[in-house]
């Protein structure tokens, strides 16, 4: 489950106040800096994902700040969009995610852990990979991938039960909506495959920020 962590503060002067602000930059500094380095890897294969995926993480990343102020939650929020960034570039690349970004996100999802939330946790994670285990035993060719299938529900993990079907539930109409009519327009085959992680990543972010 995801609820604000502050940071201890007390009331500051001018001084304290600049300091204050200028750790909000660094902090989002150093964020924008890892997402370049992450983008850079598309760069030579295809620059408009990579300029899309860094502006996005960008505006992101920039709206947690006033939502959260300078807290753990803020930055476990970024540590998230780095890892689902390079997770959803490996998709559109390789339709390839390597088995540590699930393990990350599933370490991460005990940063700033309270054992009450643990039920909605474990929870949120059954009622995202029961459905899609099941889907994949009875008709394996409409089954998610294996990493979709970890990710979502690593994702369900950390957001708890509310969240993490929520998030599952914005991914999958956003890529039913956003595929078909891309397909429509390129005149592609509908049944043609297409990375979902990329979709699961939005609907977590939004998921996180409510």
């Amino acid at each position: 489950m995801i609820r604000p962590i502050l940071f201890e503060t007390s009331n500051v002067d001018v001084v304290d106040m600049w300091a204050f602000i200028s750790v909000h930059l660094a902090l989002y500094g150093i964020f924008l800096f890892a997402s370049w380095l992450i983008c850079k890897q598309s760069m030579t294969e295809n620059e408009s994902i990579s300029v899309w995926s860094f502006c996005l993480s960008a505006v992101v990343g920039l709206i947690l700040l006033p939502i959260y102020g300078l807290s753990l939650t803020t930055v476990k929020g970024m540590i998230l969009i780095l890892l689902l960034l390079y997770a959803s570039i490996s998709d559109i690349k390789s339709r390839i995610v390597p088995n540590c970004i699930p393990l990350m996100i599933l370490i991460l999802s005990f940063v700033g852990f309270e054992s009450a939330y643990l039920l909605s946790m474990v929870v949120g994670a059954l009622t995202v990979f029961i459905p899609q285990i099941v889907l994949a035993v009875i008709n394996p060719k409409r089954a998610c991938g294996g990493a979709d299938l970890k990710i979502s529900t690593t994702l369900a993990f950390m957001l708890g039960a509310e969240k993490g079907i929520f998030a599952l539930i914005v991914g999958m109409l956003l890529a039913v909506i956003v595929i078909a009519i891309y397909n429509k327009v390129k005149e592609k085959d509908q049944k043609e495959s297409f990375p979902l992680v990329p979709f699961l990543s939005v609907g977590a972010i939004i998921a996180y920020m409510i």
